[in-house]
């Protein structure tokens, strides 16, 4: 099949029909006409944690470890308030230094003052990259798209566990270095292969991500949890001793209990096991608090399912 080339003119008419098809093209309309308004854009192109972040700007823009900052990042080597993008009244970003301890790059140049930054920019900050760009439409789905296949569990839409693993690692470092408790908790759901069975794996699965969301809904701004695998899930909560996240985790066991989960009309009823460890009182590193909770989660098993133990 082969199209007809158009007769060459000084514009096109508003229709051009071949044997293949109609192929519109608006008279007058140049390419450059189509293009969609650009608008400045960040997007965290090498991290350990926060690979694909990303995030418009619009007014001022502080990047920092802090998570008040408007652009916080899992990096300790990153200042609390670690540098600044604003916008200037020309519709040009300015990027600075907020006396940041290990400096701001962009490209292989130290950042000196202030400067205006330009499309492509690449912004270095501890171990982490940013790229500055100005994107079209089209651009920014394509690097949300790319932030969600690398950053979300697309069951439950928790975070992923490798994104989540990173953030778990810098949590226990910032516990650390200030000397506060971080509680960590292992969770596996009772009864999802008895639905399997019965009503096939679609309706576990759908009860796995309806609890991931629950989890989420709990914690609120107290924690971060992800799907471990399967039907388990494990979450992390900063500055909570052992007493403060088996409160936690109670919530999330009566949470789960009396959700009554549903599916084409028919009725599920899942329960879920909590096991709880914390920094300071049973581990010191990110292994042994991951594998003292999931000790804990064996004695709650070992109990009758559906408790919380440490």
């Amino acid at each position: 099949m082969s199209l007809q080339s158009p007769q060459p003119s000084a514009k096109y008419s508003d229709t051009q029909t071949f044997e293949a098809g109609t192929l519109r093209v608006e008279e007058g309309v140049t390419s450059s006409d189509r293009q969609t308004p650009k608008r400045a854009f960040l997007n965290v192109i090498r991290s350990r944690a926060d690979i694909g972040v990303n995030a418009f700007l619009e007014d001022r823009t502080v990047i920092g470890r802090n998570p008040t900052c408007t652009f916080p990042l899992h990096d300790l080597k990153v200042s609390g308030h670690h540098a600044a993008i604003t916008p200037s009244g020309d519709g040009e970003f300015v990027l600075e230094d907020l006396n940041s301890t290990n400096g701001t790059r962009v490209d292989s140049t130290p950042l000196i003052g202030r400067r205006t930054l330009r499309d492509g920019d690449k912004i270095f900050v501890g171990e982490t990259v940013i790229r500055f760009s100005l994107a079209d439409e089209l651009d920014i789905d394509f690097h949300s798209e790319v932030a969600t296949l690398v950053g979300r569990d697309p069951l439950t839409d928790l975070p992923s566990k490798r994104r989540f693993d990173e953030a778990l690692e810098f949590s226990l470092q910032s516990s650390q270095r200030r000397d506060v408790p971080l509680a960590v908790l292992m969770m596996d759901m009772d009864g999802v292969k008895q639905i399997n069975d019965t009503y096939g794996h679609l309706y576990g699965a759908h009860v796995i991500g309806e609890t991931g969301r629950l989890i989420a809904n709990v914690l609120g701004s107290r924690g971060q949890a992800c799907r471990f695998g399967g039907d388990e899930f494990s979450a992390f909560l900063p500055g909570h001793d052992l007493e403060a996240a088996l409160g936690i985790g109670e919530q999330i066991r009566v949470a789960v209990a009396s959700a009554g989960f549903e599916k084409n009309g028919v009725a599920l009823r899942p329960t879920i096991s909590i096991g709880v460890a914390c920094f300071q009182t049973t581990a010191t590193d990110t292994l042994s608090l991951v594998t003292a909770a999931d000790a804990a989660l064996y004695r709650a098993k070992a109990r009758g399912k559906n408790c919380v133990t440490a």
